[in-house]
């Protein structure tokens, strides 16, 4: 009769640990996925930060932020390279 008993609570620390051990496994996955989702919504944020547009009096393409922060500078730059490819 005791080597039921023995059994008995064999089986239920069997399963106890068995249980603790899936809910840590479940909770590391979960972990992991929202880490991924994290990092692919930031790299989707980036790539709604780097809108192109075509270069002005140029060939090719720009990043639009920096031009519309400061066109001068665009121009004055474009007219430098141009200068130095002349001589």
């Amino acid at each position: 009769m005791n080597s039921q008993n023995d059994n008995k609570d064999e089986s239920s620390t069997y399963y106890d640990t068995a249980k603790i051990v899936v809910g840590v496994a479940g909770a590391v996955v979960a972990i992991a996925g929202l880490a991924v989702l994290s990092f692919a919504s930031r790299s989707e944020k980036t790539k709604q930060e780097e809108k192109m547009m075509k270069a002005p009096g140029g060939n090719g393409y720009i990043r639009r932020k920096p031009f519309e922060k400061n066109p001068k500078e665009f121009f004055e730059q474009q007219r430098i390279n141009r200068r130095n490819s002349r001589n």
